[in-house]
């Protein structure tokens, strides 16, 4: 799974990094946002369903098996 930002389209309006429940996003030296934490991703889509401009997507690795854990 990947959480890519299309920076041809971003506008650095920081919703993504505002409104992402695990903090994937960080800020650069220069205020841009980037994705500092690509492998803690929860796949709820927050990001790209809120991106004004339409340059955030998340892909799903349809290959990958889901994960249970038993609990006691």
């Amino acid at each position: 799974m990947a959480t890519i930002i299309d920076y041809k389209k971003c506008t650095n309006c920081k919703v993504c990094y505002e409104r992402c429940p695990e903090g994937l996003f960080e800020l650069d030296g220069d205020g841009n946002v980037y994705v500092a934490r690509p492998d803690e991703c929860w796949l709820c889509g927050a990001c790209q369903m809120d991106c004004h401009s339409g340059a955030l997507r998340v892909t799903y690795d349809l290959n990958s098996k889901p994960v249970f854990v038993k609990l006691k």
